[in-house]
This record gives C-alpha cells, sequence and structure tokens, in this order.
C-alpha cells in the first residue's frame, strides 16, 4: 500500500456507495495477491462496534506484507457518544506506521445547504488537524446528465460503447443506483457482443428493473393524498424488490419532481423538463404530470424528509417499512 507518505486514514463519504466500494477495493489491492491481501484485511460495522475489536486489528502487525488495512463501515454510529468518539479518535491518531484505516460513511457528512452556509463536520476538522496522515474525500452521485455520462464513459472503460439515447433511457430506468447500472452495462455490452453501440431498443428490450409504473403509481397516490393506496403500491413493491433500491427511486422521483416543479414555477413546460432533466420523454411526461400536484413547499419538505431516513437507514436508526409508512401518513 506504500510507505510513510502515505495517510494512514481514509476517510470516504457521500452517497455514492459503489465508488466508495471500489475506492476500497483498489486499497485493499494494494496488499498483495489475494491469500495476502485477505490475511491483512480486516471489516468492521460502526452500527454493532466494539472498540476492543478495532484497537486490536488497527494495532495488529501486517503478516506478509507491508501493510494493513481495516475499514470501518458507518462509523459515525459508534462516535455519537463522546466518550467513544475521543477514544476512537485518539486510536486513529496512535496508529502505526504499518496500518491504514478506512472510515466508510455511505452518506455525504453535510447537506448542500450547510455546505452553502460555510459549516464543516467535526470529521474534517480533525482530518484536517491531522495533515497528510488522513486523506478525506467525498463521492456524489451522478445525477441528470452527469448519469447519462457516467453510464457512457463506464460502458467504453469496459470495451464497449453506448448511444446516448441507450443511455439516457438506462439512466432513467436505473435511478440512482449505479450498482445495478454498472451490471445492466456489463449485460448490454454483453449482448451486442462489443461489436455495435448499444441502443434504446436494447435497454427498452432487455433491462429488467424495479417497474417505474410502480414508483409513479406510488406517487400518484401520495398526490391524491389516497392513503390506502399509497401504503398497498408501497408494501407490494417491497415484497418483491430490494428495499434500498425501491427507497432510492422514491428519493430520486421526488428529487425529480422538486427539479420539475421549480421549472414549471418558472412558466416551463413538459419538454423543458424532459431536455433541462435529461430524461427520457416517457418519464418527462409522467414527472411534468405529478409535479402539477404538490407546491414547491411540500415537494421541499418531502424531499428533505427522505434524506432524513436515508441518515437513519444508514445509521440503523429506523426501519425503512416504519419511516416510509410514517412519511406516506404525514403526507397524505
Amino acid at each position: 500500500m506504500g510507505n510513510a507518505q502515505k495517510p494512514i486514514v481514509y476517510v470516504f463519504h457521500g452517497d455514492d456507495e459503489l465508488a466508495i466500494s471500489e475506492s476500497i477495493a483498489q486499497l485493499k489491492s494494494r496488499l498483495g495477491d489475494l491469500s495476502t491481501a485477505e490475511l491483512n484485511f480486516t471489516t468492521l460495522d460502526g452500527r454493532s462496534f466494539s472498540i476492543e475489536s478495532f484497537e486490536t486489528a488497527g494495532k495488529s502487525m501486517p503478516f506478509l506484507a507491508e501493510r494493513r488495512l481495516t475499514v470501518v463501515n458507518h462509523p459515525l454510529a459508534c462516535m455519537q457518544d463522546e466518550t467513544n468518539r475521543q477514544r476512537i479518535l485518539s486510536l486513529l491518531e496512535e496508529l502505526p506506521e504499518e496500518n491504514a484505516v478506512v472510515l466508510a460513511e455511505y452518506h455525504p457528512l453535510l447537506s448542500l445547504k450547510e455546505r452553502r452556509q460555510g459549516k464543516s463536520h467535526w470529521l474534517e476538522e480533525w482530518g484536517s488537524s491531522m495533515g497528510a496522515k488522513v486523506y478525506m474525500r467525498e463521492f456524489s452521485l451522478a445525477r441528470g446528465t452527469q448519469l447519462t455520462t457516467w453510464i457512457m464513459n463506464r460502458a467504453r472503460q469496459a470495451g464497449g460503447d453506448f448511444d446516448i439515447k441507450a443511455a439516457m433511457l438506462l439512466a432513467s430506468l436505473v435511478g440512482e443506483d449505479l450498482r445495478l447500472a454498472d451490471q445492466e452495462i456489463t449485460k448490454l455490452l454483453t449482448f451486442v457482443n462489443f461489436e455495435r453501440p448499444v441502443m434504446e431498443s436494447d435497454v427498452m428490450n432487455l433491462t429488467v428493473v424495479i417497474p417505474e409504473g410502480d414508483i409513479f403509481e406510488f406517487v400518484d397516490a401520495l398526490g391524491n393524498r389516497d392513503r390506502k393506496k399509497a401504503t398497498q403500491v408501497f408494501h407490494d413493491l417491497l415484497a418483491n424488490q430490494d428495499q434500498l433500491h425501491i427507497f432510492s427511486m422514491v428519493v430520486r422521483q421526488f428529487r425529480l419532481l422538486l427539479l420539475a416543479r421549480e421549472i414549471l414555477d418558472h412558466h416551463g413546460g413538459e419538454a423543458e423538463i424532459t431536455r433541462r432533466l435529461n430524461i427520457h420523454p416517457y418519464v418527462g411526461r409522467k414527472i411534468s404530470s405529478q409535479a402539477h400536484r404538490f407546491s414547491r413547499a411540500q415537494l421541499e419538505n418531502i424531499y428533505h424528509r427522505l434524506l432524513e431516513i436515508d441518515y437513519e437507514l444508514k445509521t440503523g436508526k429506523m426501519d425503512i417499512d416504519l419511516s416510509l409508512d410514517l412519511l406516506i401518513a404525514d403526507i397524505t
């Protein structure tokens, strides 16, 4: 993994879980071959954390390698208590140069609003005080035009190509789930045998994700203040699909609705919504229709509540079923 000039603590945070995971995998690959890397790699979870286990991992000497690597997922969950926080930070400051620790927080440390207000997070302040020993990086999800570009770049890196309309449609279907997007890119490139660009028709015929119609139906029920219908559709989705992906689709839907509502408030229409949000025309038509059912203030409140729920889920404070049921009750 390097020498004494390399960071000892890596702080990765943000909502791009795929990029964080790939960065951790890259650090792990520097430990040596697969068998050597496994002997010098430890993963801990801050939501079920033992400081003693962390101390043992952090002070253990590497075996047949230059360094050891310990990854702590969701570290903020175990540092809410001031006493625990200071103890863990002290252990990090005392790490031997042969060890490295990754603190992987799968959401931004601060919101965009807090950034604009000039706020800083205590973990960032600690990292700055440690100088070159701590490396911090935020990984933000690609959204809108960025997601379309991300899909096309990812395809090229894999040795294939995407037509821009195909990339736009895939972006509309996978929402903010980059792992799913990556899987679909590989599948589609394999289907065309890397011999031609993936076209819009390929995505329409081969990509199977959460039926977007169900997500639209869920939001329609919320817009109509139909609690029974919204609850039924939501729990039908939960019964058949991955919970976190459903939640990410709901978050994405309300983010698009908020952006669409802003366009409508400035006298824009469906065509402008489709163009500015860089979404498929079918999605643009549905988003435009649904945005009329909410005021901007309502959408802002819902979106901020969804971000709070996201944080609660990732820190183990709340169950997704209960969180969304409470939100549905509040909206309807």
